[in-house]
């Protein structure tokens, strides 16, 4: 390289090099600003509006199932005993919402012969209810019937012919709940169970101030 042409770069490097300072003082300003100016918060990593409206959500849910009244249940399920299960679902049908006091009742002056085994079974996870969960003023919320194992068995006939009969069994399950506080409507209903409900009188007297128009050849008021 000759000397000519280093000194023709040297000159074009000459204004490069004055500006140097200026750069420098503009670089130190900006740093002081930048340094004066507050920092943005950085949002969390792996966080948005989203999660976190989700997270509020779930922190409400948790305080309000804390206030919430936990609603007590017993569930019990008696062994398989000699029954038919579609005899012992019509006792389950009569022992349905009601109280587990006249449940008992019912069960004890009942005459079907499974009726016994029932109010043992009654009795019994009432006493578990009130020991194990504290439970009182119970009511049978559900009653229902399963099938057991059916046992095949010789019925002899006449001449020597025989069939064959099965012995059926079955279970009952029941699911206890407290009953709910009495309201005054609920105290002015003799029974609400099933539709039985506390119903008008058929005969109502006559309004002898009440004129009878088109009247039928017929007794009917």
């Amino acid at each position: 390289m000759s000397i000519q042409t280093l000194t023709a770069s040297l000159k074009r490097l000459q204004p490069f090099k004055q500006n140097i300072p200026s750069l420098k003082a503009g670089f130190s300003t900006s740093t002081c600003r930048a340094a004066q100016q507050p920092e943005a918060e950085r949002p969390q990593v792996g966080a948005s509006s989203l999660f976190d409206n989700v997270q509020i959500e779930a922190e409400k849910n948790i305080v309000e199932h804390e206030h919430k009244h936990v609603e007590k249940e017993y569930k019990f399920s008696s062994a398989n005993f000699r029954a038919s299960p579609r005899k012992l679902n019509m006792i389950a049908r009569q022992i349905r919402n009601l109280p587990v006091d006249e449940a008992i009742k019912q069960m004890e002056f009942s005459d079907k012969r499974t009726a016994k085994k029932v109010l043992h079974n009654l009795a019994f996870a009432r006493k578990n209810a009130a020991d194990q969960k504290d439970m009182h003023n119970m009511i049978v919320a559900q009653a229902w019937v399963g099938k057991g194992t059916y046992q095949k068995r010789i019925n002899m006939h006449g001449r020597g012919q025989f069939g064959v009969k099965d012995v059926k069994r079955a279970h009952i399950k029941f699911i206890f709940k407290e009953a709910a506080p009495a309201t005054e409507a609920s105290k002015l209903d003799r029974r609400n169970i099933r539709g039985w409900k506390e119903t008008k009188k058929v005969w109502t007297p006559l309004n002898e101030t009440k004129p009878i128009y088109n009247p039928k050849p017929f007794y009917n008021w």
